[in-house]
């Protein structure tokens, strides 16, 4: 069975406390840095004081905090194209993704 739905997703970047978020998920595979940036804007935070993560953006999607960060990565942003996706619910992951996708035009 095939189910169409609409769905508005509103994204607010920035000003939200990742607190208590976990992985759930991964942007497509081959996503690249400036793809992200285009699509969320510029990272909130850089290298994390532990150095597993060198860049994350931090925001909420329809009211459900997220991030997006790239987990022990070997190199640097620029050329990274395995990007994390955290939260609080697997909803999460699946609404980001759906508004990166609709936004990569």
């Amino acid at each position: 069975m095939k189910v169409k739905a609409e769905l508005d997703l509103k994204v607010e970047m920035g000003g939200v406390a990742a607190n208590g978020t976990g992985f759930q998920g991964y942007l497509p595979e081959g996503t690249r840095y400036e793809n992200v940036a285009r699509v969320f804007g510029n990272p909130q935070f850089g290298k994390s004081p532990d150095s597993k993560i060198k860049v994350e953006w931090v925001g909420r999607i329809n009211g459900l905090v997220f991030t997006i960060y790239d987990y022990k990565s070997r190199v640097e942003p620029d050329r990274n194209t395995d990007w994390h996706i955290g939260g609080k619910v697997k909803l999460t992951a699946v609404l980001v993704n759906l508004f990166y996708k609709a936004n990569q035009k």
